[in-house]
């Protein structure tokens, strides 16, 4: 904010003091006295001060009237040449010191807002030095969440690493899980190959041994029936006893008949063994060869 300058009242008064006092009431006085205050203000006040003084009369002494008028006239020639001059070189000085008083105005001007300038300058470096030590602390905070979100980013890449390890070592099995698949899949074709000749083999096996079942019941009925001719026999041969002596060539022919009968009993249960042997073996070589079984 600009000083308030002093007022030519406050110049006035200063000045009559002074001159109350006997001392001549000049710039520095006049500031000595009022303990502040723009020399040029001063002189500017101090010049309208004098202008409006009274001038002072001084108490002329009694002279004869011809020499009173002679010398009247002469002091008032010289008075006004003097007077002229003087007020040529008052006027002059006091242009000059209106130029002086202006320019110390100006630079009074210039050095108040100069003053204000510095104490707005010193205001917003006050308010820089705040805000620089908030942005150094949010710095340092931000510095802090860098810190963080790399440590966040180290930790992710090491993720990142793992899983990829993780990966890799998922591929390479993988590789051999497809592998071991591709063996799965040529042993299962080549069992499947092998239950089909399995199959073929036992279709034929079961046509075989459905043959020589055949052939064995068709031997127990042989049997059968060749039993029961044993049993006709000897009940002929009771009966042929009875007449052994009537019939002892037909007794004979009977015994001839048994034994040829027993003979082809005892062929007949030989081959039924015989064909049951080959089912069994039959039955066994087809529960070996069909899948699941065994």
């Amino acid at each position: 904010m600009a000083r308030e300058g002093i007022t030519f009242e406050q110049v006035a008064a200063a000045a009559d003091a002074l001159v109350g006092q006997g001392v001549s009431p000049t710039i520095r006085a006049v500031r000595e006295h009022l303990g502040t205050g723009s020399p040029n203000t001063i002189h500017r006040h101090l010049v309208a001060w004098r202008e409006a003084r009274p001038a002072a009369t001084a108490a002329a002494p009694e002279l004869p009237a011809p020499l009173a008028t002679a010398l009247a006239n002469e002091i008032e020639r010289a008075a006004a040449a003097a007077r002229a001059e003087v007020e040529s070189r008052l006027v002059q000085t006091q242009s000059e010191a209106a130029d002086l008083a202006a320019a110390g105005e100006a630079l009074e001007a210039e050095r108040a807002a100069l003053l204000e300038q510095v104490a707005a300058l010193t205001t917003e470096r006050d308010t820089l030095a705040g805000k620089a030590q908030q942005q150094a602390v949010d710095l340092a905070e931000a510095q802090q969440r860098i810190e963080r979100e790399q440590q966040a980013a180290e930790s992710a890449r090491v993720e990142v690493a793992t899983a990829r390890l993780k990966i890799e070592a998922q591929a390479e099995r993988q590789v051999e899980q497809t592998a071991e698949l591709e063996r799965l899949r040529a042993a299962l074709s080549e069992a499947q190959q092998g239950r089909i000749a399995a199959e073929q083999q036992a279709a034929v096996l079961s046509a075989r041994l459905e043959a020589i079942t055949d052939r064995a019941s068709r031997a127990e009925t042989r049997v059968e029936g060749l039993e029961k001719q044993i049993q006709q026999a000897g009940q002929e041969l009771s009966s042929a006893r009875v007449q052994v002596q009537a019939q002892q060539t037909a007794l004979d022919g009977a015994v001839r008949d048994i034994e040829a009968a027993k003979r082809q009993v005892e062929e007949a249960r030989a081959q039924a063994k015989k064909a049951g042997e080959e089912a069994a073996e039959l039955r066994g070589r087809l529960v070996a060869v069909q899948p699941g079984k065994g």
